[in-house]
């Protein structure tokens, strides 16, 4: 799934975005599968750490506002005494790889003819899709991300987290029909975007759940129409999020002594 919705973004992107770019999709949906390969005890160190980027639970702030920074989040949660990793650190790997993408799309900008600074912008293109299209995933932006817990300490729904992250695959979506249509605009406040996004997607898990024991039925209409909509919403963000570190690097500047 996360490769077509990838493909998709990219299909999606206004000419103003270099042609490299947009004819970079199969090398950014090859990335995008990265974070969860980190995600192995072969390398405990990294698997340690890339759990966290992939969710946000947004009921454990009990409504406070969501720093704009990942140390002033973990303080925050600290003063909450939260587990950073339990909450979530997804805010802040899309927020953070979209600037890397900026920085790099300011190297192209000086030399763009240079191939090695086109492939990077494209490797990182695949991470931020990754976090990206996760939140866009309802049940990556919720306690309740495989289930509800019952007051009995028994859990209904558990398994749906898959069905869910699989109906892009399995309903047959194609990344030019996700892609088609879609209208793609800079974001005036990156973290802003980010947070609304999260907040969006938490709104909807209830109708996730209302869904349950139907995902799997790829007739369904319902699951249709809300694995659609979740699936071009995860096209237009992530595109989005690349016009944005496009239109970002163009007041970025690069240090005197860098040469590629």
């Amino acid at each position: 799934g996360h490769g077509i919705l990838t493909e998709g973004a990219v299909l999606a992107l206004p000419e103003e975005v270099p042609v490299f770019f947009r004819e970079g999709g199969s090398i950014a949906a090859n990335v995008v599968f990265d974070p969860d390969l980190f995600k192995n005890r072969g390398v405990a160190t990294l698997d340690h750490a890339e759990h966290g980027e992939h969710y946000f639970d947004l009921e454990y702030l009990q409504g406070k506002a969501i720093p704009a920074k990942r140390y002033d989040f973990i303080a925050l949660c600290q003063e909450l005494e939260l587990d950073p990793e339990r909450v979530g650190l997804a805010p802040y790997a899309i927020t953070e790889w979209t600037e890397r993408l900026a920085v790099a799309f300011a190297e192209h900008r000086k030399w763009p003819d240079n191939e090695a600074v086109q492939q990077k912008c494209l490797v990182y293109a695949g991470f931020i899709a990754h976090y990206a299209e996760d939140i866009c995933q309802p049940l990556h932006a919720t306690v309740h991300f495989n289930g509800k817990k019952q007051a009995d300490g028994t859990v209904v729904g558990k398994g749906i987290h898959e069905q869910v992250d699989s109906s892009v695959e399995r309903l047959g979506f194609m990344a030019s029909d996700l892609a088609a249509g879609q209208e793609v605009v800079a974001f005036d406040s990156l973290m802003g975007s980010v947070v609304a996004q999260i907040e969006e997607s938490n709104g909807l898990v209830d109708g996730v759940y209302a869904l349950m024991g139907k995902w799997e039925d790829e007739s369904n209409a319902q699951v249709q129409r809300l694995a659609k909509d979740r699936a071009r919403r995860a096209v237009r963000f992530t595109a989005s999020l690349y016009l944005t570190a496009w239109r970002k690097s163009e007041g970025i500047r690069l240090p005197g002594w860098l040469e590629r």
